[in-house]
C-alpha cells in the first residue's frame, strides 16, 4: 500500500527540517511512501531545504492551506493521502498506523489521530491532549466525523469522489473535508496514529484564528452547515 504524505509549506525554513526528518525517519518502509511538500509561495529557502531531504516539491502561487493541500493531492499517486503539517513531527510509526488501519477496514474512507504538543507550556500541552483530542474523539461518536489537517490519512478514491479539499476556504479546510466525507464514507479516530504538533501560533499572537476556527467548527460540525467561504464544494 502506497501512501502520500502531503505537507503544505509557508515560509516554514525554521521548521520543514524536523518534519521531513520525522517522515524519512518513518517505520514504513521507505519505497511504499513518497513525501511531497508543496511551496505555497514562500519567499525563504523552505523549498531549498526540502529539495536537500531529496522529496517531491510543487510549487502553489495562489497562497491558502487548503489550496495548497490540493495541490498535493493532484500530485498524489499513493492509494492513501496522508497529510500534515510543516512544523510537525511524525511519531516514527505513524505511518504504520496509518497502513495498518486501512489494510484492516477496506471500507475506510478516512481516519485522523491525536495530537501531541512538542513544544508548548503545561497548559497548552493539557488543553491539546484532554480537550483537542477529546472534542475529535466525540464528532467520530457521535457521527461527525471531522478530521485535523496537521493529522489525517483519507482513502484517494474517496478523496476524490467528494471533490477534495475546498479551495475557496480559509481556514476550517479539515472540518469540512471530514464532515463531508463522513456522509458518504467511514471515518474513524486512530488513537495510534499520533502527531507531535507545535504551539507556535499561539505564541504568534493567532489567538483570533482560534476563535475563527472555533465559529467554524460550530457552524460545521454543530449546526451541519457549510462553513464560511466564497463557495462550498459539493459532494460528487
Amino acid at each position: 500500500m502506497i501512501i502520500s504524505v502531503v505537507v503544505p509549506a509557508l515560509n516554514e525554513e525554521k521548521y520543514i527540517a524536523k518534519c521531513l526528518s520525522s517522515l524519512r525517519a518513518q517505520t514504513y518502509p521507505r519505497e511504499l511512501y513518497e513525501i511531497i511538500v508543496v511551496d505555497n509561495a514562500s519567499t525563504d529557502r523552505t523549498a531549498e531545504i526540502a529539495r536537500g531531504f531529496g522529496v517531491k516539491v510543487v510549487y502553489e502561487p495562489e497562497r491558502g492551506v487548503g489550496r495548497a493541500r490540493h495541490r498535493g493531492a493532484e500530485e498524489a499517486r499513493g492509494e492513501i493521502i496522508a497529510g500534515t503539517d510543516a512544523d510537525a513531527i511524525a511519531r516514527p510509526t505513524w505511518l504504520e498506523a496509518i497502513a495498518r488501519a486501512f489494510r484492516s477496514d477496506q471500507a475506510l474512507g478516512a481516519a485522523t489521530g491525536p495530537i501531541a504538543l512538542h513544544d508548548g507550556n503545561r497548559l497548552q500541552c493539557w488543553w491539546a491532549r484532554h480537550v483537542y483530542n477529546g472534542v475529535t474523539r466525540l464528532c467520530h461518536t457521535v457521527g461527525r466525523g471531522v478530521i485535523n489537517g496537521n493529522n489525517f490519512a483519507v482513502r484517494t478514491r474517496d478523496y476524490w469522489r467528494v471533490g477534495g479539499f475546498n479551495t475557496s476556504l480559509l481556514s476550517a479546510e479539515d472540518m469540512d473535508l471530514g464532515v463531508r466525507l463522513s456522509a458518504v464514507t467511514r471515518t474513524i479516530y486512530s488513537p495510534k496514529m499520533v502527531m507531535y504538533v507545535s504551539a507556535r501560533r499561539v505564541r504568534e499572537g493567532y489567538g483570533t484564528i482560534l476563535l475563527g476556527s472555533s465559529k467554524q467548527y460550530v457552524r460545521v460540525v454543530i449546526l451541519g452547515r457549510p462553513p464560511v467561504g466564497k463557495e462550498f464544494v459539493q459532494i460528487r
